[in-house]
Order: structure tokens, then C-alpha cells, then sequence
């Protein structure tokens, strides 16, 4: 029985305890393996501070990563902490074509590639220099040339320069710079070339400052920019007769700003008579792969070296420039690093191996040839317009026009081609008449009024120029444009196609395109250079508008209204006058804006003034005056009115008061003092009631005829009773022509200018004057107003 009982009770009691044992012990390891986990994860993150949040413990998920790349690429402006997606600007991605797709399929085999073994990946490596540098060297007929691929833009140029001075000084490698103390290098650079070039040479070199010589270039207006032959050849007499070594010359085919191209030809010879290295860069270099190559870029091919730029001119995606140089002594090759033996960084050239074997040369010549002639059928749409300079000139061919607007129109030309009466232009204003008569007359063309140029200055010029770019680039934004400045010149325009086409995709539909917005903004510049003159001799007879010089304007101009209690202290103007002048001419360009975008608001540091945008061609400059003097007069007149009405109303108040107080007066004169007194006013209404309307009536005061009247009849009738014939206040500004209210203009000698101002009368029309920010704003007029960000020079 006690068997019994230890096998049916005890045991089974026992093995429940085990289990619950195992169980408990079980849970506490568990807990016991987190908390060390937990104080491991803390003593870790503890550890860990310096490392960015993306990259802690076991970084992310793949799918995370690409996504985030994604939205960095799409977006311009990707800020990860930004949940509202709408403020991001789309990126304008570039379409790859077909070359462009194996260059970037290339580029990731070069990485694949790198892991191969040693020997194997230096036999490839060679193998792909090898057959690469002798395509680049055959295409640019730069025969028995060597090749050094680079990712700078002027590291190449840097390797050539140490080449050269190893050759001019053999004890360079061991004696160092001791070795130049004697003669010094003397290295000569245009004055066209980049800025900056000379001090990155010398900072790359460890060279002073002083062994930059710049020649000077030509001052003729057709060849500025090109390096002086002459000046060259005795400055390199001069520094040889100083005891200097000269070692390398710069020449350009195709100089940073203008694209003109040196006399390679008589550079080669002065080199070659005095054993110069001659190195030779541009965007012309080009069209040597031409099957006719151009009289001034053949010669390069007779330099020592030269840098070509096949990701711009071919449209290879982060293919690496390319430098051509000629030398036989290898072991100077290799002290000037032109000869890496890193193998891996030689695997650069591999997308550059596979897109010219894609393209052959007949795909090079087209992509070459397309640039080379949209370049050409722009200068034909630019050279009609004889108010375009085209500071580059198109004697050859070339792949760059550069142009800039200058407003000068040849005599013979009564008026320009673009000049369509009726043609539809942008940004017109509300006003713009289309009668055709005046009069029962016919109305007559205007004249030609002559450009004084203490008004259009270079600086107008600029601005002028600056705004034409930027709404050129707006209208047509496949054809990228940038401004320039050039010496003797001002701000210019450039377009060079073998930089740019590749990536906005340009056609030659993309340059008709730009043909005719250049004709229709020509149009608008030269109707606001010509009447800028009228604008000038108006604004100065008018005694409240003060002209305001603001030469970086590309406008009309500006004006400041002057109130005519300020007239007269002008030169000691007081603070409160000139804040009240301000606060007038805000009003008054408010005013304007609301039916007109050609008109800004201008400021200085004390002044607020207000600007005229640009106009078209049938504009009357005495009408457009007009309405801005006729809405200042009206903005003066408004703001007397309210201060004489804060005054009448002050006096009505007054009276008011002292109306009630008499009538109050006179109740208790009337009503006697018991009705007054309380407990006997009861039993006195009652004895003798008082009358049923109240004794004291409120008062009312007409804004209009500024009257006070009582309000017994408002409470007799119930409502408000206006006066039969209350005085109005009535502008008459604005009856009849706006030009009516301003003064005549002193005329000047020229008879022409009294013709164009009285020659039409038709109302005017403005354009406004270009900005980014207004572009992006729009509206059914697209007014775009030229203000201090888009086209002010500093």
C-alpha cells in the first residue's frame, strides 16, 4: 500500500515540482539573457557616439538605402526630414542614349573588373591603355602620341608642365628646385585664359608667382581674346636675355570665354626656334576629328601636347579628359607621374574603351559635326539683327557664338526686321490701344530717335543683357546659354553646343525655337532703348517725379514721387519727409500693381523709388507717364482728404458733445427739478406726463458733406434719410487722356524726338522686365519684372 501511495501521489507530485522547477529556472536565464543583452546594447551605444545614425549596428535594409538614393536623385531640394513631399523641386534627369547606357554599364564592369587576379587584371589593364590611346591619339591625328587619363580638368596640363621642366632642367630629380635657382622657368599663359590658372600651376609645382608671364592678347574688336603673336615673341626675348629659362606656352583653340583660336601656326615656330613645349587646349580641338578640319585648329596636331575633353564633346557620362603628349625619354615620363603603374586607376579609361569601339568614327564625327553646325544656324538667326553684336565672328567654322546686345542700329535702317506692328507680344499691359486711327488720320510710324549714351550706358548694357539670357533660357530651356563678361565689351551672351547640347538634348528645332523668341524679345529691348531718351526728357518737366539713377536697371528707368509740401526741402529733407515720401510711393506702386506687373518697387538705402519695366514698340512713354502721375496725385490728394477728415471729425465730435450738453440742459429747464428727484418724478409723470418722444436726440455725421444732424428722424421713420444733394467728392484725374495732366517736355535739339512723341496716340502697352522668381509666379500676362536678384550687377 505504501508503494501505492508513493507511486500514485508522491511521484507524480514530484515530477510536477520538476517541472515547475525546470520551468522557473528556464524564465530566469531568459531574464537573465536579456538584461545582459540590454547592458551590452547600452554599453555599446555608449561606445559607439561617434558613429553616424546610418551606419550603427548592423546598418539598414537594402531596399531603404536604394530608396533614399532614389529621392536624393529625383529631388533637388531632398531634405529626409521634410514629410511634405510637394516642396521638393524635381530634378531635370537627363535622358541617356545608347552611348551614354554603355558608358554606365562600363563603369561597373571596371569595378567588377578590379577584382581579377594581379597578372590577369595588369594584362587587361594594359591591354585597354594600349588600344584606347591609340584610337584617341588616330581620331585627333596626334600621331605617336602617349595618353594620360584624368578626372581633373587640369591635372593633365600640371603632369605636361613637370614633363617640360624635367626636359629643360636633366638635374631637376636630384637637385630640386637648386637646379632652377640660376634660370629660372618662365611659363606663359594667355590673358584670356581661366582665372586662377596660373596661381593652381605654381601651387601645384611649388613654383613662385613670378615664373607666370601673361601675354597679352590682340585689341582688335574681331580678334580679342587671341593671344598676341608679337608680344609673345618678345616677351620670351626678353626673359631669355634676363637669364630666365622659358619652358612651356599655352595655346588656345577655342579660348574659356569667347572661343577664339590662336595663330597655333606662328606659336609652333616661336616654340620650335626657341625648344618651348607648346601645349594646346579648347572646344575646337574638336574638329579635328572633322573629315575637313578647319584651317586654324590643324596646326594643334603639330603641338607637344594637348587636353581634350571627350565627356562634353561626345556626351559620355563621367568619361575622364584625356591628355595627348609626346615624349621619348620614359623615365621622365615617369618622375612627371604621366605613366601610373596603378592598375586599378587605369580602369578609368574602360567606359572611354568600350564607347568608341560602340560609336566608330563616324558616330564621333556626327555628334562633332551636329554641334559644330547648330552653332552655326544660331549665328545665322543672330547676325540679321544689327542691334546684336556678335563679338565672336564666324569667319571659320566653330563650335561657339558668343553675342551681346548693344541697342546701336546701323543709319541705313529705318526700322528693324523684327519690328512687326500688330505682332503679339508678351507682358502687355491692360492699357495698350489697337485703334488705328487718330483723328480720322492714318497713324503715322514713329521715327528713329538717336541713343544718347550717357543714357545707355555699359552697365545698361549689362543689365540689358543679363535679362535677354535669362528670358531666352526661360523660353527655350533646351539651349543653355550663360553670361560672360569680356573685356572691352560688358556682359555677353555664349553658347557653345559641344558643352551643352549633349546634356539639354539640344536640336537644331531647339535653335528655330530661339530664333524666334530672340526676334520677339529684340523687339521689346529696342522699343525700351529708343524711347528711354522720351522717358528721361518727360520725368524731368514733371516738377513731382524725381528721376532716379539706377543703371543696372534693364528698364526704362525709375522715379520717385515728391509730394508738394516737400518740393521745396529737398536738400534738407527731414526724417519724418522722407519717411512720409516712402510710404507715399509704396502706396502708389500698389496702386499700379493692381492692374499693371510692369512696374517694382525699388530701394535704397533710403529712398524708395519705383521702376518701369521694359515696353514694346507702340507705346505711348506720355500716356504711361501719365497714369503713374495721374494714380500719385490721386494717392496724394486721398491721403490730404484723411488727414482733413480726421480733423473735421474731430471738431464734429466736439460740437456733437456740446449740442447734447445744451439740449441736456434745457430738458431739465423744461421738466423742472421734482421730475428729477426720485419718488417724486413718479407722482410728477403721473400728475403731468411727459412727452412721448425724449427730449435729447443723438447726432449723426456724414462723412460726405461733412455735416452733423440729429437722429430724431432716423428714430421717427426708422431708417437713415440721406440729404438730396450732398457734395460729392469727385476726381477728375481721369477723365480724358492721362498725358493731359503732365507738363511738356523740354525738347532737345533733335527734331526727331518732338516727331516721336507727338507722332502717335495710340495708349500705351508695356512689357515688363524679367525675373526667376516672377517666371515661376506666371499669370495670363507671365509678368516678369527685372528686379535687384535676377539682373543688378554688384
Amino acid at each position: 500500500m505504501e508503494q501505492g501511495f508513493y507511486k500514485h501521489m508522491v511521484t507524480p507530485s514530484l515530477a510536477v515540482l520538476e517541472e515547475q522547477a525546470a520551468e522557473n529556472t528556464r524564465l530566469l536565464e531568459e531574464m537573465n539573457r536579456k538584461w545582459d543583452e540590454e547592458r551590452e546594447a547600452e554599453r555599446k551605444e555608449k561606445l559607439s557616439t561617434h558613429i553616424p545614425a546610418p551606419l550603427k549596428a548592423s546598418g539598414q535594409e537594402l531596399g531603404d538605402v536604394m530608396k533614399h538614393l532614389e529621392e536624393l536623385i529625383v529631388y533637388e531640394n531632398y531634405n529626409e526630414e521634410e514629410e511634405d513631399k510637394t516642396k521638393f523641386i524635381k530634378a531635370r534627369l537627363r535622358h541617356l542614349d545608347e552611348n551614354a547606357q554603355v558608358a554606365a554599364v562600363a563603369h561597373s564592369l571596371a569595378a567588377y573588373v578590379s577584382m581579377l587576379e594581379p597578372t590577369h587584371l595588369k594584362t587587361f589593364t594594359d591591354k585597354i591603355i594600349e588600344d584606347t590611346t591609340l584610337w584617341v591619339s588616330s581620331l585627333f591625328r596626334f600621331k605617336d602620341a602617349s595618353a594620360y587619363f584624368h578626372t581633373e580638368e587640369r591635372e593633365g596640363f600640371v603632369r605636361v608642365l613637370r614633363l617640360a621642366i624635367h626636359e629643360k632642367y636633366p638635374r631637376f630629380s636630384s637637385d630640386g628646385y637648386e637646379a632652377l635657382y640660376s634660370r629660372p622657368p618662365v611659363i606663359y599663359i594667355s590673358a584670356a585664359a581661366k582665372p586662377g590658372l596660373g596661381q593652381y600651376l605654381c601651387g601645384q609645382l611649388g613654383l613662385p608667382l613670378s615664373c607666370i608671364n601673361t601675354v597679352p592678347c590682340l585689341t582688335a574688336s574681331r580678334y580679342q581674346h587671341r593671344i598676341d603673336v608679337a608680344a609673345l615673341e618678345k616677351l620670351i626675348s626678353d626673359d631669355i636675355a634676363s637669364a630666365k629659362t622659358p619652358v612651356l606656352v599655352l595655346a588656345y583653340a577655342g579660348t574659356p570665354a569667347l572661343g577664339q583660336v590662336d595663330n597655333i601656326q606662328k606659336m609652333r615656330e616661336i616654340c620650335k626656334k626657341h625648344s618651348i613645349w607648346l601645349h594646346v587646349e579648347g572646344n575646337h580641338l574638336a574638329c579635328l576629328t572633322l573629315f575637313s578640319v578647319p584651317t586654324n585648329v590643324s596646326p594643334a596636331k603639330t603641338g607637344n601636347s594637348m587636353t581634350l575633353n571627350l565627356a562634353g564633346w561626345l556626351g559620355l557620362p563621367a568619361v575622364p579628359y584625356v591628355t595627348l603628349y609626346k615624349s621619348s625619354d620614359h623615365n621622365l615620363v615617369q618622375l612627371s607621374g604621366l605613366a601610373s603603374h596603378n592598375v586599378e586607376y587605369k580602369l578609368i579609361c574602360l567606359p572611354l574603351w568600350v564607347c568608341l569601339q560602340n560609336m566608330g568614327h563616324q558616330g564621333v564625327v556626327d555628334r562633332v559635326k551636329a554641334c559644330v553646325d547648330m552653332a552655326k544656324l544660331a549665328y545665322e538667326k543672330m547676325k540679321p539683327y544689327s542691334t546684336l553684336k556678335m563679338v565672336l565672328i564666324f569667319e571659320i567654322v566653330s563650335p561657339s557664338v558668343v553675342f551681346r546686345y548693344t541697342g546701336e542700329r546701323e543709319e541705313d535702317k529705318e526700322k528693324a526686321p523684327y519690328a512687326v506692328k500688330g505682332e503679339e507680344t508678351r507682358d502687355v499691359a491692360p492699357y495698350a490701344n489697337t485703334s488705328k486711327k487718330l483723328n480720322g488720320e492714318e497713324e503715322l510710324e514713329s521715327e528713329e530717335v538717336p541713343v544718347s549714351s550717357e543714357i545707355i550706358t555699359q552697365a545698361y548694357c549689362d543689365a540689358l543683357n543679363l535679362w535677354l539670357a535669362e528670358t531666352l533660357k526661360r523660353e527655350v530651356p533646351k539651349v543653355e546659354l550663360e553670361t560672360t563678361d569680356v573685356i572691352n565689351e560688358g556682359t555677353c551672351i555664349r553658347f557653345a553646343p559641344l558643352e551643352t547640347a549633349h546634356v539639354y538634348e539640344t536640336t537644331t528645332e531647339d535653335i528655330e525655337k530661339l530664333g524666334k523668341s530672340l526676334r520677339k524679345q529684340l523687339s521689346i529691348l529696342d522699343a525700351t532703348v529708343r524711347h528711354k531718351e522720351i522717358f528721361h526728357d518727360v520725368v524731368e518737366a514733371q516738377d513731382n517725379f524725381r528721376l532716379v539713377d539706377v543703371p543696372n536697371w534693364a528698364g526704362l528707368g525709375a522715379v520717385q514721387y515728391i509730394p508738394d509740401m516737400w518740393l521745396d526741402k529737398l536738400h534738407d529733407l527731414p526724417p519724418e519727409g522722407k519717411a512720409q515720401i516712402n510710404h507715399l510711393n509704396v502706396e502708389i506702386l500698389r496702386q499700379l500693381k493692381s492692374s499693371d506687373t510692369a512696374f517694382s518697387l525699388g530701394r535704397t538705402d533710403q529712398d524708395v523709388y519705383i521702376r518701369f519695366g521694359l515696353i514694346t514698340e507702340d507705346t505711348d512713354m506720355e500716356e504711361l507717364i501719365g497714369l503713374v502721375y495721374t494714380v500719385a496725385m490721386e494717392v496724394e490728394e486721398s491721403s490730404k482728404y484723411v488727414e482733413e477728415m480726421a480733423e473735421v471729425v474731430r471738431k464734429g465730435i466736439e460740437k456733437a458733445n456740446e449740442d447734447l450738453k445744451k439740449e441736456n440742459d434745457e430738458k431739465l429747464m423744461q421738466e423742472g427739478v421734482l421730475r428729477q428727484v426720485p419718488g417724486f418724478s413718479f407722482l410728477a409723470n403721473w400728475w403731468s406726463p411727459p412727452a412721448k418722444e425724449p427730449g435729447i436726440k443723438g447726432r449723426t455725421f456724414n462723412l460726405s458733406s461733412g455735416k452733423i444732424a440729429s437722429t430724431e428722424e432716423t428714430y421717427k421713420y426708422h431708417m437713415q434719410i440721406q440729404e438730396n444733394n450732398p457734395e460729392q467728392r469727385q476726381s477728375t484725374a481721369r477723365k480724358g487722356p492721362l498725358k493731359a495732366n503732365l507738363k511738356p517736355p523740354k525738347r532737345r535739339s533733335s527734331e526727331t524726338l518732338q516727331d516721336h512723341v507727338s507722332g502717335h496716340e495710340s495708349k500705351a502697352s508695356t512689357a515688363s522686365t524679367a525675373s526667376v522668381e516672377s517666371s515661376k509666379a506666371g499669370g495670363d500676362q507671365k509678368a516678369t519684372d527685372v528686379n535687384s536678384e535676377a539682373t543688378e550687377v554688384n
